[in-house]
């Protein structure tokens, strides 16, 4: 087993259960469907959380392949996959009769859960520039995704302040609009 390998377990797994979280989370929603009113924001944050566990994982695959086994490495991915796991078991109540609609939810635990994938994005990054040796990385980092991910990061900082049910509706189909074109653009590349 390489090192990579060995690293990547480990992470992988983490990664795997928060697909899992989220996944089951949507299919308990889709179960409680006539109990509580569902909304947009909470389905919404769903698919961005999957969609950024996806791109975490691909990202960790791409441009880790060279990362030692060491405490500090490992630590630092056991931190940011934890984050990402805490984020997906946030998304969903874990009883829905307690709220008035998942919208409401939503409002009342968007910070944890999108601060969580903001920390867990600039760990990933921050994971790719130590393992790569030059911080300059992160730099070359956002050269090499363009704009759009300037912009994903932009809209995700915008929504963990600002509060607003519009916003956040608006924010949220933002995001997902560039993970969609990410997932389109990058189904093959070079």
């Amino acid at each position: 087993m390489s090192a990579f390998e060995f690293f990547f377990t480990l992470f992988g797994l983490i990664l795997g259960l928060a697909v899992a979280v989220v996944i089951g989370g949507l299919s308990d929603l889709l179960r409680a469907r006539n109990h509580i009113p569902i909304g947009r924001l909470t389905p919404m944050l769903a698919v961005v959380v999957l969609f950024d566990v996806a791109a975490a994982w691909i990202s960790t695959w791409t441009g880790l392949s060279d990362v030692r086994v060491a405490h500090g490495p490992f630590f630092a991915a056991l931190v940011v996959a934890g984050l990402y796991f805490f984020a997906a078991s946030m998304v969903f109540p874990k009883d829905d009769g307690e709220w008035a609609s998942l919208d409401d939810y939503y409002m009342g635990h968007r910070r944890a859960v999108l601060g969580s994938l903001l920390a867990a994005n600039i760990g990933v990054v921050a994971i790719e520039a130590a393992t790569a040796g030059r911080w300059m990385a992160i730099i070359d980092h956002f050269a090499r995704t363009g704009p759009a991910s300037a912009l994903w990061w932009l809209i995700l900082t915008l929504l963990v302040v600002i509060p607003g049910r519009r916003f956040q509706r608006v924010g949220l189909g933002l995001l997902l609009l560039i993970d969609a074109y990410a997932a389109v653009a990058l189904w093959n590349p070079q």
